[in-house]
């Protein structure tokens, strides 16, 4: 059975369910209505084919979730009325059946139909201006922390960092994610193996990096931090990061940074209450029906960075270190062998440089 990946809701679920999740302390309770039905969707709808789409799921009253394949899922526009059509395919999985061409200033709504009774049906939503990406860079950079035992833990890795253009909008909203690819060698293959084509591409799963600029016409955001990956193994010969900068809207941005602000809570005294955090769904007439998530619409840039071994001072364990260190003890990982035994090798990616 295909696996469908949630775009970025599911690891947020016990942030915007609390209701459905046990506790560990009871401290206070939330009034939040009960039903017999609640659903999460997760719809994006950016200028690129590979982000067109609805994700759809039935949480029940024991907190578990399940794909939902059988509602009818329509993209309204203001302009002429036109409805655009998505088709399931499986797994709670919507796209729709023609590309849905976008430009700033267009109004779009998503309207589900769940059953003849239920409808669901999102805010209005304009698009953003498109705000391209002009650079990108690495740098070397050591990440401290202290650890439970007190102790500072020093780790060396690399700093990712994005330029973008000049904003033409009064106010300017900004998600950011991002995907690696590395080569996957094999120091102990069989010569007759071609492991030229092998590839590990990695998400980046529960990421969240979010900014803002307000009166930013004409202005411009310069080093913005992506993330620290530490020194590893993935860092052999080549690692290429492909940075995705997506224009959202400022009903995305506002969602965004309250899953931030909960996901963040230390559990202090001082900390707010967990609040639930609903997007811009809501279920038409129905008030024994929940819907929690988002219709994202915004524009995509990306921009590959791309490092290389030669250009890393630090020292760090290589495929190599490990599999002669293995081969020492008698213990050599299955990958020393061959190119593709970690989960997930792949060819080579557009865009790995």
């Amino acid at each position: 059975m295909r696996s469908v990946k949630r775009y970025w809701l599911a690891p947020y679920l016990a942030v915007l369910l609390p209701a459905f999740l046990p506790a560990c302390v009871e401290q206070f309770e939330l009034d939040i209505p009960r039903s017999t039905q609640n659903f999460v969707v997760e719809a994006i709808l950016l200028d690129d084919t590979r982000f067109q789409k609805v994700v759809l799921s039935k949480i029940n009253l024991d907190g578990k979730s399940e794909p939902f394949d059988d509602a009818r899922v329509v993209l309204q526009s203001d302009n002429d009325d036109i409805e655009i059509v998505f088709e399931s395919r499986g797994e709670g999985l919507y796209t729709p059946l023609v590309f849905v061409q976008i430009a700033r200033g267009d109004k779009y709504r998503l309207v589900i139909d769940t059953d003849e009774e239920t409808r669901i049906v999102s805010d209005w939503e304009e698009v953003p201006e498109d705000v391209a990406l002009e650079g990108g860079y690495w740098e070397s950079h050591t990440f401290e922390f202290v650890n439970d035992n007190g102790v500072t833990i020093k780790r060396n890795g690399i700093n990712f960092r994005a330029n973008t253009g000049t904003f033409q909008s009064p106010n300017t909203f900004l998600r950011y994610d991002f995907e690696t690819a590395h080569i996957n060698e094999a120091p102990f293959r069989d010569p007759r193996c071609d492991c030229l084509n092998c590839y590990i591409i990695s998400g980046s799963d529960e990421f969240l990096n979010i900014t803002s600029a307000t009166e930013s016409e004409g202005k411009s955001i310069k080093d913005h931090l992506i993330t620290f990956l530490p020194l590893d193994k993935r860092f052999s010969f080549r690692l290429t990061m492909l940075v995705r900068q997506i224009a959202i809207t400022r009903n995305a941005f506002l969602f965004y940074q309250s899953i931030d602000q909960q996901r963040n809570l230390n559990g202090s005294i001082f900390d707010p209450p967990p609040a639930i955090i609903k997007g811009n769904l809501y279920v038409e007439e129905k008030k024994d029906i929940n819907v929690y998530g988002l219709f994202e619409v915004g524009r995509l840039s990306e921009i590959p960075i791309t490092i290389y071994k030669s250009n890393i001072k630090n020292e760090f364990l290589t495929y190599l270190d490990i599999c002669y260190a293995g081969a020492r003890i008698n213990n050599v990982e299955s990958f020393c062998f061959s190119c593709y035994a970690e989960e997930g090798a792949s060819p080579r990616p557009y865009y790995f440089e």
